[in-house]
Order: C-alpha cells, then sequence, then structure tokens
C-alpha cells in the first residue's frame, strides 16, 4: 500500500490554492531597478495605481499593457538581484500578481518579499520549459544545458548604476530577421496552479496542451503567518499586542 503524501498544514488567511495565467517575463538577473524604477523608490507618496503603472517599466515599456490581475508572473535566474528596496514587491503586488515564479530568486528579493506579503516559488524547470516553446533557448549556458552561474552584485549601488536587461537580436539564420527584437513580456496562455498543501505546483501548458506537475518546496508556519497578515508590519503588530 501506498504511503499517503505528506500534506502542509495550512494556516487561517492563507489561501490553500494559488492559480493564475502565466506571464512570461524572458530574462535573468532582471535587477530591482528593473523592477520598480529608482526615480520613484525615495519618493514616499507614490500612489498604489502609479506603482503599478510604472512596475517592470525597466524591464519592458510594454509590460503594463499585458500585465493582467490575478496573473503568475515567471522570469528566468537570480530575479530581484540588486539594490534594496520594498518597493520592488509592493508594486508587483499593486499590479495585482499576488505570485512570481522564477528559476531562482536573489536572496534580498526572497527576504523583501515575504515581508510583503508577495508570494514566490522557485521552479527552474519552468523557466527552461518556457524558454523551449517561446524564446527557442535554454535557460543555461550555450551548448551545455546547465544553468547559467549568476551572482549579486557586491555593492548595491552597482544596481543602480548598471543598465536592467535590454532585447536582444532573435537568432536566425535569415537575414530579413536580422535586428528583429526579442519579446521579453509574454502572455502565454498557459495556466499554473500552486496546491500548498502538496507542495506542489502544476502546469496546464494552453488549452489541449501538456499537463505536468513539479513539487516545490514546503511552505513553512512562519512565513505563511506573515503573508496571511498582509506583511511583516502587520505581523510585528500583532506579536506586540496591537492591531494587525
Amino acid at each position: 500500500m501506498a504511503e499517503a503524501e505528506p500534506l502542509t498544514d495550512i494556516l487561517p488567511g492563507f489561501p490553500a490554492t494559488v492559480a493564475g495565467e502565466i506571464l512570461f517575463c524572458d530574462a535573468d538577473n532582471i535587477n530591482t531597478d528593473a523592477i520598480y524604477p529608482g526615480k520613484y523608490t525615495y519618493q514616499d507618496d507614490v500612489p498604489p495605481a502609479t506603482m503599478a503603472a510604472v512596475c517592470m517599466e525597466n524591464f519592458d515599456p510594454n509590460f503594463s499593457a499585458l500585465a493582467q490581475p490575478g496573473d503568475v508572473l515567471v522570469a528566468g535566474f537570480n530575479f530581484g538581484c540588486g539594490s534594496s528596496r520594498e518597493q520592488a514587491a509592493t508594486a508587483i503586488l499593486a499590479r495585482g500578481i499576488r505570485l512570481v515564479v522564477a528559476g531562482s530568486f536573489g536572496n534580498i528579493f526572497s527576504r523583501n518579499s515575504v515581508n510583503n506579503a508577495l508570494m514566490g516559488v522557485e521552479i527552474p524547470r519552468l523557466a527552461e520549459r518556457l524558454r523551449e516553446v517561446f524564446s527557442g533557448a535554454g535557460a543555461g549556458v550555450e551548448g551545455t544545458g546547465q544553468q547559467q552561474q549568476v551572482t549579486e552584485p557586491a555593492l548595491n549601488r552597482e544596481s543602480l548604476d548598471s543598465p536592467p536587461p535590454g532585447p536582444v537580436a532573435t537568432p536566425s539564420s535569415s537575414s530579413s530577421s536580422l535586428g528583429k527584437q526579442k519579446q521579453l513580456t509574454r502572455r502565454t496562455g498557459w495556466t499554473l496552479e500552486w496546491d500548498v498543501a502538496r507542495s506542489r505546483v502544476t502546469v496546464r501548458e494552453g488549452p489541449g496542451g501538456e499537463v505536468w506537475s513539479v513539487k516545490v518546496g514546503e511552505l513553512p508556519p512562519n512565513v505563511q503567518e506573515i503573508v496571511a497578515l498582509g506583511g511583516l508590519e502587520s505581523w510585528v503588530r500583532k506579536e506586540i499586542g496591537g492591531t494587525a
């Protein structure tokens, strides 16, 4: 008799499942300045609507026109590297996106997203599969099939001084396609569902497409609680006896 699949307890207020259409941002090393422009970072009076409008504009000016509330944002490797700014998480939330999936996250973004109640899951296989289908290029070093080696900037200042990823020419043997720009953000028509209790993500590759699933890391109760309460600030208020 097969052993029962172990389940993660779901705390009150945390969703048992999270699902949405995959919005694919096809790049590695998308830094925090690409997610939320530095010129807005130290403005404390930026309303959520403006944060939503400028979210990812340094990465792709077309992002705002393509993104829809409820999407699942999927990116490549080392997403959210660079300097510390909480708006890198809150701008994504303002856009109506509550789950980000990446091949890997920058360490600073991983902690920042939890603090601001943005959910994140690392699924290298999904980033690689999306590239196989939509960009024709693997996520790794050309010809090796291995994940690209990436490191975060040694100093926060490097993120502000370095440009975010830009459009690149799409490889092609046809001279007529030379100079064609890579589509940085794409509505895929694929859907993703994260079963939090089973620590499993299921991907449907479009209507009638292949369906596959992958195990992901178990979400611990302390992270669930912070997200369910709306972020670290509300959690601290609760812990010291205030109103969450």
